[in-house]
C-alpha cells in the first residue's frame, strides 16, 4: 500500500486523547507537530512495549500463571524502516515466559511476508490496494493523508486540555544522538474522561466554522469517488435526511452539519443522566474511570515539528472479580525516529516458497511442521497454546455418532472421530480401503470393509472384529483402536460418557 502511514498509532492515539485541543501550550503548536508527523515520508524508528498485570489478593495459582505469562509479555522493534515509496520492514523479538523470539517483517503494496527464529519458510498475506483497506472504493493515500489532517485539526481544536500538561526544552537522546527539542508532557486520569468528552462535545457543538469545514473538506474529497461508483445522483434522503441532491454540495454540508449538531446537543442534554445510568448498570465503571486509571504521554519534538521521541504509560484499575481476578493491566511504550525524510531502504525479505495465508488454512500439524521442532515458537505453540490438544465427548445414545457395543468393544464411525482428531481419510473404491493420516504425526492407518486387520505405518494389527458398514454407509472401527493409533486416549464414567483427549 502506497505510502501507508504506520506511525505508532496507539502513542498517537493517547496523545490525541489527552492532549489534542492544546493547539497553543505555552507558544508551543501541538497541532502543527501532530500535522508535521503526517507530512513525514520516510523515516527509520524503534519500539519498546510491555505489559504488567496487578494481581488481586488471595488469587488462584492458576490465575496467578496467567498473571505471570501477561507479565512475560513484551515487543521490541530494533529497526522498523519506512520507505518513501511505502514500503516498510521491522525487525525486533518478541517476549514470551522468558523466551525471546526474533522475527522479520516486509510489507509493500502487494503482500506482507514476515518470518520468525525456527520458521522452515516465511509466510505470506497478500493485501488489497489502499481504498480496499480503508474502505473507501477509490481513495489514493495522499486523499487519505488529507483526510486524516482534516480529522486531526478539528478535533485538537475543540479537545480540552487536560489539567497535567507542561512543556520544556529538553537535551534528549534519539538513537545515540543527544538532540535539542521541546517535550510536551501530559497527563489525564479515568475520572477525568467523561469531564473532557462532555466538553468535547460543547466545543463540537459551538464550533459551527470549524465542523463546516470538516464537512467540506470530506465532501470535496469523498463526492468524487461517489461520482466514480455511479452513486453521485442520490440524495440524502438514502439517510433520512431529506430530499438534497449529492451533487449540492452547500446544501449537503448544511444538512449534515444541522442533523449532527442536533444529535451532538440531544446527546449533551442527557449526558448526565445517561452517565448515572451507566454508573448504576455497571458500578464496575467506577473503577475504571477512578483516579488510578491515569495516561501519561511525553512527546518530544524537534525544531522541524516531527515527533522524534515519544513515552507513553497507561494504567487501567480494573474491578476485581472471579473472572477477572485483576487489579490493575498498565502498559509501557517507547518510540524513537531518526532520518527522518531521508534516504531510506526496506528490508526485502524473499517470499521463495512462502505459505500463503490468504490461501491455506493451516491445521494444527502444518503450522507445527512449518516450525523446527526444537523452536521456541514449536514449543510455544504444541505446549503453551496447546493447538494439537483436542476433545471429544461422546454420550451413550450419541445422536452424532451412535456408538455401537459389541462383546464388550466401542465402535464409532471412522470419519467422525477422525475428523474431530484433525486427520486426513482417503477412500479406495478398488480394494475398499479408508487411508487415515494423522495430521499432527503423520502416522498412517488403512482399514479395509470387512477385514478384521488394520495397518498402522505398514505394520499389520488385528482388530476384535471386521470393519462394518451401518445402514446409513458409515464404516465402523473400534474407537480406541483408531484413537490410539491417532495419540489420543479413551477413558468412560460410570453414566457410560466415553472421552478421547489428546494433548
Amino acid at each position: 500500500m502506497k505510502k501507508w502511514k504506520t506511525r505508532m498509532l496507539l502513542p498517537l492515539l493517547a496523545l490525541m486523547l489527552i492532549a489534542a485541543g492544546c493547539q497553543s501550550v505555552f507558544g508551543f503548536d501541538v497541532t502543527k507537530a501532530l500535522l508535521g508527523d503526517l507530512e513525514v515520508k520516510s523515516s527509520e524508528s524503534s519500539l519498546t512495549m510491555s505489559l504488567k498485570a496487578v494481581p488481586a489478593p488471595g488469587i488462584s495459582e492458576e490465575d496467578q500463571q496467567i498473571v505471570d505469562l501477561i507479565n512475560s509479555l513484551s515487543l521490541t522493534i530494533g529497526h522498523l524502516k519506512q520507505q518513501e515509496n511505502g514500503n516498510l520492514s521491522a525487525s525486533g523479538q518478541v517476549g514470551y515466559k522468558g523466551a525471546n523470539i526474533p522475527f522479520s517483517l516486509f510489507m509493500d503494496d502487494k503482500a506482507i511476508v514476515f518470518t520468525a527464529e525456527g520458521a522452515k519458510q516465511p509466510f505470506v498475506y497478500p493485501i488489497a490496494d489502499y481504498s480496499q483497506a480503508a474502505g473507501v472504493e477509490g481513495l489514493t493515500p495522499e486523499q487519505g493523508k488529507e483526510i486524516s489532517k482534516l480529522l486531526t485539526t478539528f478535533i485538537v481544536k475543540n479537545l480540552p486540555n487536560p489539567s497535567s500538561l507542561s512543556v520544556a526544552n529538553v537535551s534528549e537522546s534519539v538513537y545515540g544522538e543527544n538532540l535539542s527539542l521541546t517535550k510536551v508532557h501530559a497527563e489525564v486520569t479515568g475520572e477525568q474522561l467523561p469531564g473532557l468528552a462532555k466538553s468535547f462535545l460543547k466545543s463540537v457543538s459551538k464550533d459551527t466554522e470549524g465542523f463546516t469545514a470538516l464537512l467540506s473538506g470530506l465532501y470535496d474529497y469523498l463526492y468524487p469517488l461517489l461520482e466514480r461508483t455511479g452513486n453521485g445522483s442520490v440524495d440524502l434522503d438514502e439517510f433520512g435526511l431529506g430530499k438534497v441532491p449529492m451533487n449540492d454540495k452547500e446544501g449537503v454540508v448544511t444538512v449534515a452539519h444541522d442533523a449532527a449538531k442536533l444529535a451532538i446537543d440531544t446527546l449533551l442534554l442527557q449526558y448526565d443522566s445517561t452517565l448515572a445510568s451507566l454508573y448504576e448498570e455497571a458500578p464496575e465503571l467506577k473503577t475504571v474511570l477512578s483516579a488510578n486509571t491515569k495516561l501519561g504521554v511525553d512527546l518530544f519534538v524537534d525544531s522541524g515539528f516531527h515527533i522524534r521521541k515519544q513515552n507513553i504509560a497507561l494504567n487501567i484499575a480494573l474491578p476485581t472479580s472471579e473472572s477477572l481476578p485483576l487489579q490493575s493491566v498498565s502498559l509501557q511504550a517507547t518510540t524513537q525516529v531518526w532520518n527522518v525524510n531521508g534516504p531510506v531502504t526496506a528490508d526485502a525479505i524473499d517470499a521463495h516458497g512462502a505459505i500463503d495465508l490468504s490461501q491455506t488454512s493451516l491445521t494444527p500439524g502444518q503450522m507445527l511442521r512449518s516450525f523446527e521442532p526444537n523452536s521456541a515458537v514449536y514449543g510455544i505453540l504444541k505446549n503453551d497454546f496447546g493447538i494439537t490438544a483436542r476433545s471429544v465427548v461422546i454420550a451413550p445414545d450419541d445422536d452424532i455418532y451412535y456408538p455401537i457395543v459389541i462383546q464388550g468393544t466401542t465402535y464409532v464411525p471412522l470419519r467422525y472421530i477422525a475428523e474431530d482428531l484433525d486427520a486426513a481419510l482417503a477412500w479406495n473404491a478398488v480394494d475398499r480401503s479408508i487411508s487415515v493420516t494423522d495430521d499432527v504425526y503423520g502416522d498412517k492407518v488403512v482399514f479395509k470393509i470387512g477385514s478384521d486387520q488394520a495397518l498402522v505405518n505398514g505394520m499389520a494389527l488385528k482388530l476384535p472384529r471386521p470393519v462394518f458398514v451401518d445402514e446409513y454407509g458409515s464404516a465402523y472401527v473400534p474407537l480406541r483402536f483408531i484413537a490410539q493409533a491417532l495419540h489420543a486416549e479413551v477413558s468412560t464414567d460410570e453414566d457410560g460418557y466415553l472421552y478421547i483427549d489428546r494433548p
